[in-house]
This record gives structure tokens, C-alpha cells and sequence, in this order.
């Protein structure tokens, strides 16, 4: 493993995201501010979600709805940039392996949900009494979650042929699933029906499952979503090194 070729590209993340700090920082902790205000703090004063306030409940959901939108548009952004500007083809010939390229840009995307989904919990503890209850499971999704879309992330910048390819994943997808898995609402508020169609949405599992490690219960048995988030992020992984590998769309 050449170590100081890939901490040399995840320094190059860190350092890209402080240039672009009021880009990527400060609008999730101020949106996720805006959530906590409107929903919680007005519309869900009244009102519970099983133990817990529906403040309470709020609060996991909001975390991991930034972690996935960050560790997604890092690591799509950082490698279309890459390709645009060319600077990718410097990369592909330093002597570095394809996996090592990968895990470069797989732990910048990891690094910066951490820390954005760490400031927003720190925020939240000025407004909201809330604690980690499981915190071995909090981490596991946390770096799990991170990584299936950091991996999502590449494939997509792979595929992209302009900017404006990024946000389709992001637009028609990510958002409509994270709204349908569980963020603002438990699935056992809905009727039969959609609770079944909310099963087939992966997104469902990676917000209940860290529910879970924030509050202490969920809807779904939380081993399974643990299982189910780790073979997404396996598999993500490893086709995201596949793609290096072959060199799709990077050669050229």
C-alpha cells in the first residue's frame, strides 16, 4: 500500500472542501437548522412518535440525510472535476494501484460527511436533549452509509458527461427516496401498503438503522439493516474499483 500517495489525495479532498467551506459546510447545518425549526419545533410540538418526541425523532433522520447527500456529491463532484480539468490522467500514472486511487477518494468523501454530520449533531444538542444511545452503531452506519455513496458517487462521475449529469441521480432519486425512506415520518404512520413499499427502498434502512443507534428503536430489526447497508457498500466498492480498473470513461 503506498500510504503516502493515498494520504496525499485524501489531504487533497480535505483541502479542497476548506476552500469551499460556504459551499458545503455551512448550508446543511443551516437547511438542517431550518427542518428542526418548521417541523419540529412548530408542526411536531404536539405530538409523539412511539417514546420519543417527534423533536427527537427528527434528529437521525436529518444526520443522515446530509451524510448521504455529502459523501454522494463529494466524491462525484471531486472525480467529474478530475476528468474535466484532466488532472485525473496524472493520477492514473502515478504509481498508485487502482484500489489505492479509489480508497483516495472514497475517504475525502467519508472524512467530510463525518465531520458535517458531527457539527450538525453538535448543533443539535444546543436545541435538542439527545444522546447517542448505541454508539458502535452509530459509527457503523456512519462509515457504511458514507462509503455505499462515496461509491455511488464515482460511478456516477464516471458515467457523467457534463455537470449537469450529477444532479440526476441526486434530483430524480436520492431526494424522492430519502423523503419516501423515513426521515420525517416512521413507516408505521403509513398505511399497509406503503409500509410494504417502503421495504424496497435501500434508504429506508440505512435512516432506520441509524434511528436506532441515536434513540434506541426503530421499525425495522436493526441487524438485518446492518447487513443490508454493508453488502451495498461491498458491492459499490468493489464496482467502483472494477470501473477504475477497466478505465471507463477515463482513458482516453
Amino acid at each position: 500500500m503506498n500510504w503516502i500517495g493515498l494520504l496525499t489525495i485524501v489531504k487533497r479532498e480535505n483541502l479542497r472542501t476548506i476552500k469551499i467551506i460556504n459551499q458545503v459546510i455551512w448550508p446543511p447545518i443551516i437547511s438542517s437548522l431550518l427542518y428542526i425549526f418548521i417541523f419540529g419545533f412548530s408542526l411536531g410540538a404536539n405530538f409523539d412518535v412511539g417514546d420519543v418526541s417527534y423533536l427527537v425523532f427528527l434528529v437521525p433522520g436529518l444526520i443522515m440525510m446530509n451524510i448521504i447527500m455529502t459523501s454522494y456529491e463529494e466524491s462525484s463532484s471531486s472525480l467529474f472535476l478530475g476528468k474535466f480539468i484532466n488532472y485525473i490522467q496524472e493520477l492514473l500514472i502515478s504509481p498508485l494501484s487502482y484500489i489505492e486511487l479509489v480508497l483516495g477518494f472514497l475517504f475525502g468523501s467519508i472524512l467530510r460527511s463525518a465531520v458535517i454530520s458531527t457539527l450538525i449533531f453538535l448543533v443539535f444538542l444546543i436545541f435538542v436533549k439527545i444522546s447517542i444511545a448505541h454508539i458502535f452503531i452509530y459509527l457503523f452506519f456512519l462509515f457504511f452509509v458514507s462509503l455505499f455513496f462515496a461509491c455511488v458517487g464515482l460511478i456516477i462521475a464516471l458515467w457523467a458527461e457534463e455537470f449537469d449529469n450529477l444532479a440526476v441521480l441526486n434530483t430524480f432519486f436520492i431526494t424522492p427516496l430519502l423523503f419516501f425512506g423515513g426521515v420525517f415520518h416512521s413507516i408505521k404512520l403509513l398505511p399497509e401498503l406503503f409500509q410494504k413499499l417502503s421495504l424496497i427502498n435501500p434508504l429506508f434502512y440505512m435512516i432506520d438503522g441509524f434511528r436506532f443507534s441515536i434513540i434506541g428503536s426503530s421499525d425495522f430489526n436493526v441487524y438485518y439493516s446492518m447487513i443490508i447497508v454493508s453488502v451495498l457498500a461491498t458491492a459499490g466498492f468493489f464496482y467502483s474499483v472494477y470501473l477504475f480498473k477497466k478505465g471507463y470513461k477515463l482513458k482516453s
